[in-house]
C-alpha cells in the first residue's frame, strides 16, 4: 500500500488474534517443524535472504525472517495484536464494513470500520482433536501438534502418535531419537518424496549429484558468503528452484509420462529408505493413487524411523482410547505415557468469523453448498471483500508466497480503483464465478486430484469439487496479475459515475511540478502515467 497508493490517502490496520505475528510459524513449534519448500524460495519474492542455515528451513528461522522483515519495512506500526475479528457486517448505505473485534486478553469487544476488508487468515489455522471415542479419557499428557506443550518431558517415554500427514512426518523422526518407544497409528498411506529443487543443489555443489535420499542440506559459511556477495548468482539459484517446481506441474495430469515417472521414482526411493523386508509396512504406506492426489511430503528420516527398533507402526484402526492408551480394532491395548495427535486442522474454507452482507445473509449460508470464491479472492454478493489465496487458489501447485503476494497486490489494485473513482461497492458477478468453476471442474476430470484419496483440497472428502487452481503457480500469477474489471459489478457513491473527474486539474497543477505536468514527454518509448 505504501508503494501503490498515494501517501496520506489511506489508513491500514492489521488485526492478529495472537500476541505475536507470524501465523503458522508462530503457532507451530513441534519438534522438527520445517517448510517443505526450499528456504531461498520461501521468502517474499523481492526480499531474498542469503544466509539461510538449511536448504529446507526450520520453523524458528522462518519466524525470525518474518519478524525481521516487519522491522525492516516498518510493518509493525499497522498491527493490532491480541485482536480477534468476531464479525464483519456490510453497511450498504454508507458503503463500509462494520467490524466487531474481541480483545484476546480482556475478552472485551470493540468496534471499528473500513471501506475494504481483506481476509488473510488462511485455510489451515483452526486445529482439531480427532474424533475418537474416549480421547479425553487418556490419563497421561495429551497434546496436538499445533498446540505443542514444550514443558512435557518426552525423554525415554512411550509415545503414541496418531496421523501420517506432513506434521507426523516431521515429528516422528525427532521423537524416535529420544523416546523409549514411538507407536505410530497410521490411518492412510502417503507419498514421501525425494527433495524438490535438487537441480539447484547440484549447481551449488559444483555439478556433483545430490544424494536422492538426502532431502536436507546445511549451507556452509562459504555458501552464505557467495549468496551475499553475488546477488546475480543468488537470483539464478532461486530462479532455478522455482522453475524446477513450476516445470513439474505436469505430474498432476493423470496418466501423464511425468506422473508415471514420479510414481516409479518415489516408489523406488520409499522402498530404498525402508530397506529390505518390512513388506506389510510397504504395502500399507505406499499409496495406490497417484503422487499428488494428496500433498506430497518430502520427509527426511520418516521412513527410516518407521523401521527403527524403538518405533512400532500400527496399521490397525483405532477402536477407542482408554486411560492407559489406545485400543485398536483387533482389541489389543497399546499402553503409552504420552499421546500426540498429529491430525491436522479443521479445513476453514469459510472464515472463522461471521461475515454478513447488505441483505443480512451470512457468508456461511451463502456458501451452504460449498465455497463460492472467484479466483480464490472475491465472493459474489460480498462487496469490497477480498480473501488471500482462499479455496480455488494454488495450495498444491508449488510455492505459496508468490500467490499470497500477488493476491495482496490484486486487492490493493481493487481498493485503489475504489478510492480514486468514488466507488461505493464493487462485487464480482456470480456468472463470472460460475464459468470459472465450470472450467475448473472440466480441467480436473483428468488430474490426479480426482482420484480415490481423502484430501482437504476436496474439503476433507474423497469425492467432491476440487478447490485447486487449474494450472501451475505461474499460470495463476499470470491470471490474477491484473483484475478483470469486466467480471465485477460497480455501484458508485454519486449519481454520476464520472464525478471523480473533479475540477479538471491534476495533482501536479497545484504544486506546479514541471515533471508532473509533462509525464508523457519522453526521450524513448517508455511507459507513462499521470497522478
Amino acid at each position: 500500500m505504501e508503494k501503490m497508493l498515494e501517501a496520506g490517502s489511506w489508513e491500514l490496520t492489521l488485526f492478529d488474534k495472537n500476541k505475536q505475528f507470524g501465523g503458522t510459524w508462530y503457532e507451530n513449534v513441534y519438534p522438527g517443524v520445517a517448510c517443505d519448500i526450499p528456504s531461498h524460495n520461501y521468502t517474499f519474492t523481492f526480499d531474498p535472504k542469503p544466509d539461510w542455515s538449511h536448504y529446507f528451513a526450520y520453523g524458528g528461522e522462518i519466524q525470525r525472517y518474518f519478524e525481521d522483515f516487519a522491522e525492516r519495512h516498518g510493518s509493525k506500526k499497522y498491527m493490532k495484536l491480541n485482536s480477534k475479528i468476531v464479525e464483519t457486517r456490510w453497511n450498504e448505505e454508507q458503503g463500509i464494513w462494520e467490524l466487531t473485534i474481541e480483545d484476546q486478553v480482556t475478552k472485551d469487544t470493540w468496534s471499528d470500520w473500513c471501506h475494504v476488508f481483506v481476509n488473510g487468515t488462511g485455510i489451515l489455522n483452526n486445529w482439531k482433536w480427532p474424533e475418537i471415542d474416549g480421547l479425553h479419557d487418556f490419563a497421561g499428557p495429551k497434546m496436538h501438534s499445533a498446540s505443542w506443550d514444550q514443558k512435557i518431558d518426552l525423554d525415554n517415554k512411550t509415545i503414541g502418535v496418531i496421523g501420517t500427514g506432513s506434521t507426523s512426518v516431521q515429528i516422528v523422526p525427532q521423537l524416535q531419537k529420544i523416546a523409549k518407544q514411538v507407536q505410530v497409528y497410521m490411518r492412510s498411506p502417503t507419498w514421501i518424496s525425494p527433495p524438490f529443487g535438487a537441480g539447484a543443489l547440484t549447481l551449488l555443489q559444483g555439478g556433483q549429484d545430490v544424494d536422492p535420499g538426502q532431502r536436507q542440506y546445511e549451507f556452509t559459511k562459504a555458501d552464505k558468503q557467495r549468496f551475499k556477495d553475488d546477488p546475480e548468482f543468488h537470483l539464478k539459484f532461486r530462479k532455478g528452484i522455482e522453475a524446477e517446481i513450476n516445470g513439474l506441474f505436469g505430474m498432476y495430469q493423470q496418466n501423464s509420462e511425468l506422473s508415471h515417472t514420479f510414481r516409479k521414482v518415489i516408489t523406488e526411493e520409499m522402498n530404498r529408505r525402508m530397506g529390505p523386508g518390512h513388506q506389510e509396512l510397504k504395502d500399507f504406506i505406499i499409496p495406490t493413487w497417484s503422487p499428488g492426489c494428496r500433498r506430497i511430503s518430502p520427509g527426511d528420516g520418516y521412513l527410516e524411523s518407521l523401521v527403527r527398533d524403538n518405533v512400532q507402526p500400527i496399521m490397525q484402526g483405532i477402536k477407542k482410547i482408554v486411560p492407559e492408551g489406545i485400543v485398536t480394532a483387533d482389541g489389543e491395548l497399546h499402553k503409552m505415557d504420552v499421546l500426540v495427535c498429529a491430525t491436522g486442522f479443521q479445513v476453514a474454507f469459510r472464515p472463522a468469523f461471521r461475515v454478513i452482507n447488505g441483505s443480512g445473509k451470512l457468508l456461511t449460508d451463502d456458501w451452504k453448498d460449498g465455497p463460492n470464491l472467484y479466483l480464490g479472492v472475491s465472493a459474489p454478493r460480498f462487496p469490497n471483500f477480498y480473501t488471500i489465496v482462499g479455496p480455488g487458489a494454488t495450495w498444491s501447485n508449488g510455492t505459496l508466497l508468490p500467490s499470497i503476494e500477488t493476491t495482496v497486490e490484486y486487492s490493493v489494485k481493487m481498493l485503489k480503483k475504489i478510492q480514486t473513482e468514488a466507488i461505493k461497492a464493487i462485487e464480482v458477478q456470480q456468472e463470472a464465478l460460475d464459468e470459472v468453476y465450470a472450467h475448473l471442474d472440466e480441467y480436473h476430470k483428468t488430474t490426479v486430484w480426482q482420484e480415490e484419496c481423502r484430501s482437504w483440497f476436496k474439503d476433507g472428502k474423497i469425492k467432491n469439487r476440487i478447490y485447486l487452481w487449474p494450472g501451475s503457480t505461474i499460470h495463476f500469477l499470470k491470471t490474477i496479475k491484473d483484475p478483470r474489471m469486466e467480471d465485477y459489478n460497480i455501484r458508485y457513491r454519486y449519481k454520476n459515475r464520472f464525478a471523480f473527474l473533479g475540477n479538471g486539474d491534476v495533482k501536479a497543477t497545484a504544486s506546479r511540478d514541471v515533471a508532473g505536468l509533462s509525464t508523457y514527454m519522453r526521450s524513448s518509448d517508455t511507459d507513462w502515467s499521470v497522478d
